[in-house]
C-alpha cells in the first residue's frame, strides 16, 4: 500500500503544478453556480431545495471528470514517462489505483469547493440536510464510477482528445442507458435501469442510502480500475 500511496499523492500534486487545476475547479464552480441559480431560476422558485443541483451535477460529471481522468496514462504514455515507471518495483494495479486515488482526491475537493451553495441556500431557508448529505455521499460514489472509466479509456490510447471522448461516450451510455432503452419499450427500460448510474444515483438524491447502490457504484469502479490494470499489463508485455 505504499507504493499507492506515493504514487496517489504524486498524481494528487501533479494537478496542481500548472493553473490549469485552479481554472478548472473555477470554471466547475461557475458553471454548475449560472445553471443552479440563474438558468434554473432558483429565486423565482421560492424554494430552499437543492434538488436540480443534484440533478445537475452527475449529468455535468459526464463531460468534466473525463476532462480529469484523459491524462493520467495517456499522457505517461505520450511523454514516454510511463516506461521509466514500468520499470519500478510497483504492479499494474497499483499504477492504476495510485492515480485513481490521486484523481480521486482531486475530484472530492472540487466536490468541497461546491458546499459553498448549500451553505448558502441554507442561509436563506430550512433545505432538507438528510437529502443534501445523501446527495454528496452519492456523488462521491457516480463521480468514482465515472473516474474509474475515464482511467480506463485513458489507458486505451496515447491521444489526451481521444481518451477524453472515449471516456465521455462510455460515461454518457452508462448515464443514460435507461433513457435510451425506455424510448425502446418499457421491458428495455427496466433492464437500462440496471446498469443506469442516473437510476441507481436517485435514491441517493432523495436522502436514502442504499446498499445496494453502493454495491452497483462500488462494482462498476472496481471493475473499469481492473481493465484499466489488465490493458496496461497486456501492452507491457506485448
Amino acid at each position: 500500500m505504499r507504493n499507492v500511496w506515493v504514487l496517489s499523492v504524486r498524481e494528487f500534486a501533479s494537478n496542481f503544478s500548472s493553473p490549469v487545476a485552479y481554472v478548472a475547479i473555477s470554471v466547475f464552480l461557475a458553471v454548475v453556480g449560472i445553471k443552479f441559480f440563474l438558468v434554473d431560476a432558483f429565486f423565482e422558485v421560492g424554494e430552499a431545495n437543492l434538488r436540480s443541483f443534484f440533478e445537475l451535477l452527475p449529468m455535468f460529471f459526464v463531460f468534466f471528470i473525463p476532462a480529469i481522468a484523459m491524462r493520467l496514462v495517456s499522457e505517461e504514455k505520450r511523454q514516454g514517462t510511463y516506461e521509466l515507471l514500468s520499470t519500478l518495483p510497483v504492479s499494474d494495479f497499483e499504477v492504476i489505483l495510485g492515480k485513481f486515488l490521486g484523481a480521486f482526491g482531486f475530484l472530492a475537493l472540487a466536490l468541497v469547493a461546491t458546499l459553498v451553495y448549500p451553505i448558502f441556500v441554507s442561509a436563506l431557508g430550512n433545505p432538507d440536510f438528510g437529502a443534501i448529505w445523501g446527495g454528496y455521499i452519492g456523488l462521491l460514489f457516480i463521480g468514482a464510477a465515472f473516474l474509474a472509466v475515464g482511467l480506463m479509456t485513458s489507458t486505451w490510447t496515447q491521444s489526451q482528445l481521444t481518451a477524453y471522448i472515449l471516456g465521455a461516450v462510455v460515461s454518457g451510455l452508462f448515464f443514460y442507458v435507461d433513457a435510451m432503452l425506455g424510448s425502446l419499450s418499457q421491458g428495455l427500460k427496466k433492464v437500462g435501469e440496471y446498469v443506469s448510474f442516473n437510476a441507481h444515483f436517485q435514491n441517493f438524491a432523495k436522502g436514502v442510502v442504499d446498499t445496494r447502490d453502493v454495491v452497483f457504484f462500488l462494482s462498476v469502479t472496481a471493475l473499469a480500475l481492473l481493465v484499466a490494470s489488465f490493458t496496461l499489463s497486456r501492452r507491457r508485455w506485448n
